[in-house]
Order: C-alpha cells, then structure tokens, then sequence
C-alpha cells in the first residue's frame, strides 16, 4: 500500500479506536435513571461511574506518553486497546456498583493512550500542515460516538444489548490497530534516530510554561463537558421533558461538538490567529455552559445546545495541536507532552464535577450548570497566557 494511502488508513483505525470507549461511556448518561435503578446508585456514585473512563488518564496518561516515545505507538497502544475491550466486553457481566466502576475504569485505558498520543500518532504518519486536520478528524470521531451514544441508547431494548453492541465495537477496533497499523520509521540523515530518554522527554516538557498553561486550559474544557453531559438529560427530564426528547436534546448538543471540532482549525486558519478564535469560543462556552440548558423547549433550547457544545469542542483541537507546534516540543517530544497535558486535562475531568461540582450544587440545577460555566471561565482566562503561534 502506498503511504499517501496508508495515513488515511491509519487515521480511519485511529477513529474507530477512539470512537469505541467513548461511545460506551455515554452510552450511560440518557438511561442514568435506569442504571440508578439497576444498580443502585446515588447521583455521586452515577457521576463516577460516568467518569471512571478517564481515571486511567490521571495515572497513566505520562506514562503512555512517555511509553510510546520510547517504544513507538504499536506494541503500546496495541495493550491499551486489548484492555479497553476486555473492560467493555465485561460490563455485560456488573452486577453492582463496584463492579461497573472496575469495568468503566478498564473501558478507559485505551482512550487514555490513545488521546495522550494523538498528535505524535499524527505527527508521525501525515505532513507537518495536515496535522491539525488530521487531529480535527480525531476528535470529531471522539465526538460523534459522544454523540450517538446520547442518541440511539435509550432506543436499545435493553442495557445488556446496548453493552454487548459497544463490546463489538471495542473488539473490531483493537483488532484492526493490532493487524493493520505498523510504526513509521524515524530516521535523521537516512541514519535510525534513537528514542528520546524518559528522563530527558520529562524534564524539557515540566519545565515548558505553555504545556503547563495548555493542561489547565484542557482540564477546565473537560470539567464543564463531563459535568454538563453526565447530567443533562436529567435535568432535562427534571424539567418535565420526557426521557427520549431529553436524549435528543442532549446529542444536539454532541452534534454542535462535532461540528466545533471540524470547523475550528478551519476558522483559525481563516482569521489567521488562534487566540482570538480561542477566547470568543471560550466565552460562548462560558455563558452556554451556564444558562443554555435552561432556554425555553424547542428552537431556542436546541440552537442554545449546539452552540455551547461547538464552542467547547472547538477548543479541543486548537489547545492538543499547542504542544507538536512549539519548537522546543515538536513530534520529538509530542507523546510526552500530550501524556502531561492529558493528566491535568483528565484530573479535571474526574475530580472536578464528581467531587467539587456535584457535592457543591447538590439536587440544585442550576448551581450545577453555573459552576460547570465557571470552568470555562477559568479556561477562558487561561488562554490570553498562551502564545500566538500563528501570524496572518
């Protein structure tokens, strides 16, 4: 196969990949009543459940990261997926809380090497200016499973044909990747160039402030998402909105996600800067997360949804494709780098809605939504510390 094929090749795996564990996550949120039922389960324990994806992030984000600089992106990327599909096979089999906690944390490991490793998985197949489309690409995929989990779940006879589709999914994926995709050669002069050291990957990357900066842009990002979606189709039932519109309500807002994602980078490169793209999507996201769930049913709570959704999701590939763009980073040092950001990026993630938001705002909605906005506000701030690395 030629290798201008070969990339798209890469690139469609890579999506199916990604696509697996974050479908079967949000698979979760449109039946939380169900699963609460089921499982019994306390609105805490249920936002944990929801989180639990990203746990593996806090602990192994680095280390993939650093892993993959090392060894290249096969052989550890391939473990990651093996148990992402272990984890989302055994969910069928939860009897319990505990139980669908461990299987949601596995469910998690894959997505956690693979969003570490993003950018160097794309810095190393596609040219130097198709990096960012290609991780537009990425993310978007992220977005739609995002999407039509929110969507097509509460549609499923059951939970236990809704888990067993997501298995399939997650099997098809780690098989393509562990068949299909092969490390590129990295060469210097036609010479094999040798692996970055751990220690040196470390200490040029912790001692970066953009990378730091870019890290608590991305936990901010991912706080109000995963805070916002865990618990918006209830509190849209909360509202007297039957549980199927509620679902809909919340994958229009997934579609806006989607479509942030896409149009983004292409936006910026429209304007010909990044960081006023960056701050006006920042503070849409910051109002939206806030109000937008609470706008009258119909047009306006629809229109409202997309908004919000595409201009927090239109952050994500701006802030991931920072680090492979700073020189003293570049594809180099991108999987350490995306490994460190992602730590903060999923600390925020968990920690955050489950046990700073939640127990805060307690049964109160609004309280709940108002303080997922003031992460983005945070975030916003954040932004006017990063560097122009674009010139019109």
């Amino acid at each position: 196969m030629k290798k201008s094929n070969y990339k798209w090749v890469v690139l469609a795996i890579v999506c199916l990949a990604i696509f697996s564990p974050n479908y079967a996550q949000y698979q979760l949120a449109p039946i939380a009543p169900q699963l609460m039922t089921t499982y019994n389960l306390s609105m805490t324990q249920f936002s944990s459940v929801f989180s639990a994806p990203m746990i593996p992030a806090i602990f192994l984000s680095l280390v993939a990261g650093l892993l993959v600089d090392k060894f290249g992106v096969k052989r550890v990327i391939s473990i990651g997926l093996i148990i992402t599909a272990i984890g989302i096979c055994l969910r069928v089999t939860a009897t319990d809380y505990t139980t669908l906690l461990i299987y949601m944390i596995l469910a998690g490991v894959g997505a956690t090497f693979l969003n570490s490793n993003g950018a160097k998985i794309m810095g190393n197949y596609f040219e130097p200016e198709k990096i960012s489309m290609a991780m537009s690409v990425f993310l978007a995929s992220a977005t739609l499973a995002m999407t039509l989990g929110m969507a097509t779940t509460g549609l499923y006879p059951s939970i236990r044909i809704a888990f067993i589709c997501a298995g399939i999914i997650s099997v098809i994926g780690a098989v393509l990747w562990i068949v299909f995709v092969k490390d590129p050669k990295v060469e210097e002069d036609g010479i094999p160039k040798a692996p970055a050291s751990i220690k040196e990957s470390l200490k040029i990357v912790t001692k970066n402030k953009t990378i730091w900066i870019v890290g608590f842009c991305l936990m901010g990002v991912l706080a109000c998402n995963v805070a916002i979606s865990s618990f918006l189709p209830t509190a849209l039932v909360g509202r007297a909105i039957d549980p199927v519109t509620a679902g809909f309500y919340a994958s229009i807002m997934t579609l806006g996600s989607l479509v942030g994602c896409l149009t983004s980078p292409i936006i910026v490169s429209k304007v010909g800067k990044m960081k006023p793209v960056m701050l006006v999507l920042g503070v849409i996201a910051t109002v939206g997360g806030a109000l937008f769930w609470s706008a009258p049913e119909g047009i306006m709570l629809g229109a409202g949804l997309f908004v919000f959704g595409a201009a927090l999701s239109g952050l994500m590939p701006l802030l991931m494709s920072i680090p492979i763009q700073l020189p003293e980073i570049g594809p180099e040092y991108a999987g350490t780098a995306g490994g460190f950001t992602g730590t903060l990026q999923l600390l925020g993630a968990v920690v955050i809605p489950t046990y700073i938001i939640t127990p805060i705002a307690g049964p109160n909605m609004n309280v709940f939504f108002i303080l997922a906005g003031v992460c983005m506000a945070v975030t916003s701030v954040l932004v006017l510390f990063l560097p122009e690395l674009m010139k019109k």
